[in-house]
């Protein structure tokens, strides 16, 4: 019996030795920060193209109203985003009262979800959503040998971000019924982790990894653009 539940044990240890090394907030943070990947890909595949632009532009406006709020001081509550804000804010968002992380992912991810087809939103949400998130707990769990050029970042954590990249890439074409290339995956994985890597004010990578993950599979596939259909 005692042997029976030793994995579990075992989880929980590895667990506890993750959380030690990067601290419970940042875990709650990174769980935020994937949730847009879980809940958002149904309402890519499922639902109208209309629908999805729906709800991420409305979700664009209530972070951009969170940020706004912050740095204009303004006494309102804004749904979602109040909570999201206090959950997830990166401590200099805190410090400094803004939220420039998720009001720039939310533009960006309604002006993929508006410009380009189904697959490269999808493929652009999973690889900001799942690459970052992974990329930052392996990273700081693990630590090692810094990037040169952006000491703040690990060289374990961009490999783990550039596998987990492919996958997330495999899996949207693959769910949306598309054929691949997996050197033409790997290049666009390798530019969407080189731009996570830059030494630039970190929120800025929730547009430079999904846009550049957008441009580069439309410029591979071609397709058209603002079309009224998914």
């Amino acid at each position: 019996m005692e042997a029976r539940f030793m994995p579990l044990k075992f989880k929980s240890k590895v667990f506890s030795k993750i959380e030690s090394r990067i601290g419970r907030r940042e875990l709650v943070r990174k769980l935020w920060h994937i949730s847009p990947g879980i809940l958002g890909a149904p309402i890519i595949l499922f639902t109208p193209k209309y629908i999805t632009l729906f709800v991420v532009w409305f979700l664009a406006f209530i972070y951009t109203l969170q940020h706004l709020k912050l740095r204009k001081g303004w006494k309102i509550k804004v749904p979602i985003a109040e909570i999201s804000y206090r959950q997830m804010a990166r401590k200099d968002e805190l410090e400094g009262n803004h939220y420039m992380g998720s009001f720039l992912f939310w533009v960006t991810m309604g002006m993929i979800c508006t410009v380009f087809p189904k697959l490269i939103a999808l493929a652009a949400l999973w690889v900001s959503t799942f690459g970052d998130c992974f990329n930052a707990i392996v990273g700081q769990a693990v630590g090692g040998v810094r990037i040169p050029w952006n000491k703040n970042k690990t060289v374990i954590g961009s490999l783990t971000m550039f596998v987990v990249s492919i996958f997330a890439l495999i899996t949207a074409h693959k769910v949306v019924g598309a054929s691949y290339g997996l050197g033409l995956l790997a290049f666009v994985a390798s530019v969407a982790t080189f731009m996570e890597s830059l030494p630039i004010y970190s929120a800025w990578d929730e547009f430079t990894v999904p846009m550049s993950t957008a441009i580069l599979l439309w410029l591979f596939y071609g397709g058209e653009l603002l079309s009224t259909m998914w």
